[in-house]
């Protein structure tokens, strides 16, 4: 019977530990012009630079992988909730297209990743391609939309 008490206290106790857990929602801190220039253009330029010059040695190799995975990474970072513009209008986070755009700037950042990985100058094509189609796919409806 005493062994029931405890084994229901420990239980309980657990319970109340797990359920006021701290929990974390991400929020911006930079606008969505502030994550471009930051993040995603530094990473491109580094990306697009294996077509004019392969890496000639594994730290090279590595700088690389870095930025590709960054690439991916700011996939998520440009659709967090509440991200705004440069002119203080709201990120369209919740817009379809834009989410679209999003994930294929992942893929292509994956793609890079690969390319990284495996080393041929075949890869690194498909991956400059991939990454400048998905940048030049949103930045057409978003950032360099058709004049009215």
């Amino acid at each position: 019977m005493i062994l029931r008490k405890t084994s229901l206290f420990v239980f309980v106790l657990a319970g109340a530990a797990i359920a006021q857990a701290p929990s974390f929602t991400p929020k911006p801190y930079g606008n969505l012009k502030q994550v471009m220039h930051s993040v995603l253009l530094p990473n491109w330029g580094v990306i697009l630079g294996m077509q004019a010059k392969l890496p000639k040695d594994e730290m090279e190799w590595q700088t690389v992988v870095n930025a590709s995975v960054a690439i991916e990474e700011a996939s998520n970072l440009i659709m967090i909730p509440g991200r705004i513009q440069s002119n203080g209008q709201p990120a369209p986070v919740q817009a379809a297209d834009y989410a679209k755009f999003a994930s294929a700037l992942a893929r292509a950042g994956q793609e890079c990743l690969k390319a990284a990985l495996i080393k041929t100058k075949d890869a690194i094509g498909t991956c400059t391609g991939a990454l400048t189609q998905a940048c030049d796919n949103c930045h057409k409806v978003y950032r360099d939309p058709p004049q009215k």
